[in-house]
């Protein structure tokens, strides 16, 4: 394509004529030729470009300012990589980490294409080379972080040599009301003005509609144009899994994951945590513990082992997800709650990027919040917080540069966490309470504590939207679709989620009685904030316990004994799903209180309603003597039976990516095991074998069955397919 004027590749900013990409990009000719699908083939090998791709690519060229949102995995990249080889000029790709950087650069000058990058890490000859590269129009597109960008000295070389684009990776990092917030994002805005005219491309996997705005106003993006694409991604199996106990937690863990020939991803809540799941597992898989502490040269060791396949699962803080492309994770398993459904899907979508099938699975029990609620509480610090830490660095005389460094402390933020002061600390330095050198202002700090309390409260929002998700009240990926705007949004995934497989093969869990949810709330209500989950189950049930009759007036409440002849461990399980449901919220330890929330109160006062599943009925089926006694034990030729068709669910569970529960529970298994059914009118008087489950594997299950019939009679069975 023909050197165009740079000013032929974006928009005029001062209201002039818009360039359309038919403006600039050569019409298809007569004999088939597509200027746009040949650059593609002949720089990156791509036989087509993927559903969505295409339509990004001609606005980018023809110069409009776009808003990019695809999931992890989704080509975002080559959205803006294949213009800055169709345009004059060095594209200038703003990127929050190194590791990323490093990837794409690599990647590119692989393919051939002129690509540097200007991080910390370099040496002084690799960044004066990388800066005369760019100065003499030798780059087709250079990388660097946001904290570079600001740098005088940096912003001198853009002045000199403007780059025709900047592209913001990774853009909800600009935005408050997102997952991920970075401050070292909010100048970007204000070195894209002092460029202007500029062309603007910001490119997420992660931002809702809300995000997006903010994104589009802090960059000073004039008329862009936004494309949101690919958050239905088939090949991926969502499940969210409840369980009562941290115990039963690991139980599960250690019977679901399975790298399956490729890799697992394991997210905990914190670091302590990762590191011991790390060593659980390490006992069974090559594992890793990765998280922010490492130093850089182990976290780049840590990323080539995994890519390598010198280690096979991942045990890590949310540290481990952006920057990471290897194509053959098979699991992404949390065992603790992310901040939101943003953070969610970025995580998850590192799995099944190769296309094959890959499972996404939370496992999560009453309580795993309060982590994700301490995070927020941290960032986002109260006013007496912010005060204390204010009178502490006057105590200490300056600020040190971190809060873990601050001695002596205001004895109303002694043990507040890193995380806490820190937050402060920047909150202060907004304000003009900390200047040059950590002098520290004595006057009151004016610091926008309205602002402050607002962020917390989406951030909590967001955690409401995740904790929503995890309930199985409607298709997993329909959800996401719907949560981050896209168009085209499908019926159901048939069994693409645990929610849709198990449609026809589990009934629903029962929802217990508007009453009863009635009763608990009534009973918190009464008691707010005065007793914890075991004392107000205690309330309910008529406990006559001295922990319940000793607390003032209890016995004379109209719920005391409301519930009577409720085990009391179902009735912590009750409260327990109204805390996951947001109706009750508790308190922090030691003092785990709980008390009514806002959705709560309006339960209580029937503006609203909400349908909570009946404890009773999952532990009915543990309970001896609660339900039908159970089945005799298998026989000896029974039991080979059905080990035949744990080595088949097996190998159907490795092929279609999920875990093998997904596919068909051991029960199910025993009773084909003993049954032997002959046709599909046979497998659907099975429990767990419903018309989808038939629709999947009936073919395959009666193949089987045949066989092991063959062999009861006395003709040897073929292995398994």
């Amino acid at each position: 394509m023909p050197a165009q004027p740079a000013s032929w590749l974006r928009n005029d900013r001062g209201g002039g004529c818009e360039m359309t990409a038919a403006a600039i990009i050569p019409p298809m000719t007569s004999t088939g030729g597509d200027t746009l699908l040949a650059a593609l083939r002949r720089h990156f090998g791509h036989h087509d470009f993927r559903t969505g791709q295409r339509e990004v690519v001609e606005a980018v060229v023809a110069g409009r300012d776009t808003v990019v949102v695809m999931p992890t995995g989704g080509g975002k990249s080559l959205c803006y990589q294949l213009p800055a080889l169709l345009s004059p000029g060095t594209t200038v790709v703003i990127s929050p980490l190194i590791a990323l950087m490093q990837d794409q650069v690599l990647a590119l000058r692989a393919r051939g294409i002129a690509a540097a990058a200007l991080h910390s890490n370099l040496d002084g000859g690799e960044q004066r080379r990388a800066q005369l590269a760019y100065r003499q129009g030798g780059l087709s597109l250079l990388y660097v972080a946001p904290e570079r960008l600001v740098r005088p000295d940096f912003q001198t070389m853009l002045a000199e040599s403007r780059p025709p684009r900047l592209v913001v990776d990774e853009a909800h990092c600009i935005s408050e009301w997102g997952h991920d917030f970075r401050r070292d994002y909010l100048r970007i805005g204000e070195v894209a003005a002092a460029l202007e005219p500029v062309q603007l491309v910001a490119c997420t996997a992660t931002a809702t509609p809300e995000v997006r705005q903010d994104v589009v106003a802090r960059l000073g993006m004039r008329e862009p144009v936004a494309y949101v694409h690919g958050f239905a991604r088939p090949n991926l199996h969502l499940a969210a899994l409840r369980v009562r106990s941290e115990a039963e937690k690991l139980a599960r863990l250690d019977e679901v994951i399975d790298p399956a020939g490729g890799h697992a991803i394991v997210y905990a809540g914190t670091r302590a945590r990762a590191a011991a799941l790390a060593a659980r597992l390490g006992a069974r898989f090559p594992t890793m513990l990765y998280h922010g502490d490492l130093a850089a040269r182990e976290r780049v060791r840590a990323q080539a082992d995994f890519g390598s396949g010198r280690v096979r699962v991942a045990v890590t803080t949310s540290a481990f997800g952006m920057g990471v492309d290897v194509p053959t994770v098979r699991q992404v398993i949390h065992v603790a709650l992310p901040s939101s459904l943003e953070e969610y899907y970025q995580q998850a979508g590192r799995a099944g990027r190769d296309g094959m099938p890959a499972s996404c699975l939370i496992i999560h029990a009453p309580g795993d919040r309060r982590l994700q609620e301490f995070f927020i509480e941290s960032a986002h610090p109260q006013p007496a917080v912010v005060a204390g830490v204010h009178r502490s660095l006057l105590l200490c005389g300056h600020d040190p540069g971190a809060w873990r460094l601050v001695a002596p402390r205001d004895p109303a933020v002694q043990t507040l966490s890193d995380a806490g002061g820190d937050a402060a600390r920047d909150l202060l330095r907004d304000a003009g309470a900390i200047g040059a050198e950590g002098r520290v202002d004595s006057r009151p700090a004016t610091v926008d504590h309205a602002r402050v309390a607002a962020v917390r409260r989406h951030a909590y929002h967001r955690l409401e939207r995740l904790i929503a998700y995890l309930q199985p009240n409607g298709c997993r990926h329909r959800r996401i679709q719907e949560h981050f705007g896209e168009a085209v949004i499908a019926a159901g995934c048939a069994s693409g989620c645990d929610v849709c497989a198990a449609t026809d093969t589990m009934p629903a869990e029962a929802p217990v009685e508007d009453r009863v949810v009635l009763q608990a709330l009534s009973a918190v209500a009464r008691l707010n904030d005065r007793l914890g989950t075991v004392r107000i189950a205690g309330v309910l049930t008529g406990s006559r316990s001295r922990s319940v009759v000793s607390v003032p007036g209890v016995v004379e409440l109209g719920v005391y004994g409301a519930l009577a002849g409720w085990r009391e461990s179902d009735v912590v399980e009750l409260l327990r799903r109204l805390f996951d449901a947001g109706a009750v919220r508790q308190g922090a330890p030691p003092y785990a209180t709980v008390a009514l929330t806002a959705l709560g109160t309006q339960v209580l006062r029937g503006e609203t309603c909400l349908s909570i599943g009946d404890p009773r009925s999952a532990s009915r089926a543990s309970r001896p003597g609660a339900a039908a006694a159970p089945a005799a034990p298998l026989s000896e030729p029974e039991v080979a039976r059905f080990e035949h068709l744990r080595v088949w669910r097996r190998k159907e569970a490795s092929r279609r990516g999920v875990p093998a529960y997904v596919v068909l529970s051991d029960r199910t298994l025993t009773e084909i095991a003993r049954r032997l059914p002959g046709d599909e009118a046979g497998l659907l008087t099975v429990p767990g074998v419903g018309p989808a489950k038939l629709a999947l594997y009936g073919a395959a299950l009666l193949h089987l069955v045949g066989e092991l019939r063959d062999r009861a009679d006395g003709r040897p069975a073929a292995a398994p397919a």
